[in-house]
């Protein structure tokens, strides 16, 4: 019996005998150490490349993000050019605050992504509804920024068109969830070009955030390149080095 044959026998038997009722319950947790170990042989064939990065930092925190974004920006010259940022999960506005103060090009656009009624799901130890703004948007005095309310399947591709791709692009994900970052990835994947810049704001936790980076290197012809981490990699900088679609082929 050859071991394709072997492996069709020992899944149908395990379904036969509803596996599910034996370790149904450690799901999660298989899935949490399968990413937990991929994520750690990440860090590890990968680090070498960083050109900033804390590791090992015993106090995670979580202010000190703007350290990165001060070092992506100054390393790619970014405060007098215009950009195109683009943010899920805008939160309180801190991240978009900043990037919107540091830009002075009046070219630029921001767009901020967000219910801003808090998290759809639960994530981890938070309950559906946490980081919660009433619905509100976040106080910040720019005109160059575009508030997009709703979950991103519904609010992203109505505006999609509008997003000037020419420009230097900085994509920030800070979803937390692995669907909220896989799927508006999915939709800019097209769009994006070599030597933009994509932020991971929760790259550190296995199941979501990487999880859906390691998704994206599997599904999509794109290669990225790490730039900078901090907060032992719970915020993660890339520049997309190569990437290959539809898009990008030469029109007949």
């Amino acid at each position: 019996m050859n071991s394709i044959k072997i492996i069709k026998l020992v899944k149908a038997n395990l379904v036969r005998i509803k596996i599910h009722k034996l370790l149904g319950v450690f799901a999660n947790v298989f899935i949490y150490t399968g990413y937990l170990l991929k994520m750690s042989k990440w860090i590890d064939q990968n680090n070498s490349q960083l050109q900033t990065d804390d590791f090992y930092n015993s106090k995670v925190r979580h202010g000190e993000r703007i350290n990165l974004y001060q070092f992506v920006s100054d390393l790619y010259e970014l405060k007098n050019d215009p950009i195109s940022y683009i943010e899920f999960g805008v939160g309180r506005g801190n991240s978009l605050r900043w990037w919107t103060s540091q830009n002075d090009s009046k070219s630029s656009k921001f767009w901020a992504f967000d219910t801003f009624e808090g998290l759809p799901e639960k994530y981890g130890a938070y309950d559906v509804g946490t980081f919660s703004l009433g619905g509100k948007f976040p106080d910040i005095d720019d005109a160059r920024i575009s508030f997009e309310k709703g979950l991103f399947q519904d609010s992203l591709l109505p505006v999609i068109k509008d997003i000037d791709f020419t420009k230097k692009v900085i994509v920030h994900m800070d979803g937390d969830l692995h669907p909220s970052t896989i799927f508006p990835f999915s939709i800019l994947y097209p769009h994006l070009k070599e030597g933009d810049i994509i932020l991971f704001d929760e790259f550190g936790v296995p199941a979501e955030e990487f999880r859906a980076f390691d998704d994206m290197l599997r599904a999509f012809y794109i290669k990225l390149k790490p730039i900078g981490a901090i907060n032992n990699y719970l915020q993660v900088a890339f520049e997309i080095t190569s990437i290959k679609s539809l898009a990008h082929l030469p029109k007949k």
